[in-house]
């Protein structure tokens, strides 16, 4: 009986851990694209780096089903840790596509954020994504 308990405990637990989001470590290198969802952190040992993405602050973007003005952006938080120095910064994504690099200290970052926004569609905070492909700056 006790078993069955133990395994009822470690199913509530996984499917806990599911819905509240993926937090913890995600391997990353340089030039290869990686997904963050909020409190997720990528560290990429090669260059003693790590990013977190800690949350959303703004989402403008226009969304698909209505017509605009302008594209809008997303604003996202990053915590950014360099040779053990650590910097919270806000990366903002255009809504227009097409991404820009941004430029931190010797690297580039080329994000993406989804989902994108549809007309009378509420995004939570546990479902966006920042895709990031970190690649050393010319």
């Amino acid at each position: 009986m006790k078993k069955i308990y133990l395994l009822l405990f470690l199913a509530a637990i996984t499917g806990l851990i599911a819905l509240t989001g993926c937090t913890g470590k995600v391997k990353a290198s340089l030039d290869k694209e990686f997904t963050l969802a909020i409190g997720q952190t990528a560290n990429i040992a090669a260059e003693n780096l790590s990013i977190k993405l800690t949350d959303v602050t703004n989402d403008s973007r226009c969304p698909e089903g209505v017509t605009c003005i302008w594209a809008g952006e997303v604003d996202c938080v990053l915590q950014i840790t360099a040779n053990g120095v650590t910097e919270s910064n806000i990366l903002v994504v255009s809504g227009a596509g097409g991404t820009q690099p941004t430029v931190y200290k010797t690297y580039n970052l080329v994000a993406n954020v989804s989902p994108y926004p549809k007309k009378d569609v509420t995004i939570t905070k546990n479902d966006y994504r920042m895709t990031l492909t970190v690649s050393k700056a010319p």
